[in-house]
């Protein structure tokens, strides 16, 4: 290898992952990996991937989603970073008095050849997890969900199967009757939904966004407090007829169903 060259590899090497603005966290190295997005370190700290989530439990895709994780992570060096809340802290378990507590950060992997890789950005090209930011957590949302469509597009993992195509507003209104629960709960079900808006309405502290397709009773994206006064996204009122993607928890208020947006990167206009 010519020398000039091989300077200049080591130098790449020795500048680190590139972790642009995020914030630079905790190093260590992966011993246990959790479903497709949790991961714990050597020292016991356990890890959520910020800004995505991927299928769990018994719920197809499952089992190689977490496949893909340990192929990626377990056994090799890490570098967390953080671009929003760094903290989740849960009640503690049954018996037990010390709260549950793990870190949200982006990861970054080192791999056997000593390249360093952006965890989050191979698990969503790979279609084993999907864009999930929140309102305290979307540093890079934007950037995922390009990665994201071209997984889509191509069909590639979880975006081959059935299950995990967008759904209607009608079914989108049902799963939210099923539910149930209030869409701010922790436990009610996060779902992609596709359709067109029929009547956007804005007001001083909130919105509603009136879907197409589910009229009795109507299905709405919902939009208040500080998420409302936080929003970054398209002129709310604008948007009336406009085709969309959106992304968040679905549930009941006043026996009508509703999906509430957190953040901007949840909602994405479609090119009709």
């Amino acid at each position: 290898m010519r020398p000039l060259l091989f300077a200049a590899l080591l130098l790449l090497a020795a500048c680190g992952p590139q972790i642009g603005d995020l914030e630079r966290g905790e190093e260590g190295r992966v011993v246990r990996v959790y479903a497709g997005d949790t991961l714990q370190l050597e020292d016991g700290t356990r890890v959520f991937l910020a800004e995505i989530d991927a299928p769990t439990g018994d719920a197809p895709y499952a089992a190689q989603a977490q496949g893909e994780l340990e192929a990626l992570a377990l056994h090799r060096e890490v570098l967390l970073a953080y671009g929003g809340e760094r903290r989740w802290v849960g009640r503690p378990r049954e018996g037990e008095q010390t709260p549950r507590e793990a870190a949200i950060a982006h990861v970054f992997v080192k791999s056997e050849g000593g390249r360093w890789f952006w965890l989050q950005h191979e698990l969503v090209a790979r279609g084993a997890a999907y864009v999930r930011a929140r309102a305290n957590n979307h540093a890079r949302a934007r950037e995922l969900l390009t990665i994201e469509q071209r997984a889509r597009t191509s069909e590639r993992g979880m975006w081959g199967q059935r299950a995990y195509r967008p759904l209607t507003v009608r079914n989108a209104a049902k799963a939210a009757l099923d539910a149930n629960v209030n869409c701010l709960r922790g436990d009610a079900p996060f779902h992609i939904v596709e359709g067109r808006i029929a009547d956007a309405r804005v007001f001083e502290r909130r919105a509603s966004l009136r879907m197409e397709g589910a009229t009795d009773p109507p299905f709405s994206l919902v939009l208040f407090g500080d998420n409302f006064a936080n929003w970054d996204g398209p002129e709310l009122a604008s948007l009336t007829g406009a085709r969309i993607r959106a992304r968040g928890m679905l549930g009941v208020y006043r026996d009508e169903p509703q999906l509430c947006l957190e953040h901007s990167s949840q909602l994405e206009v479609l090119a009709d």
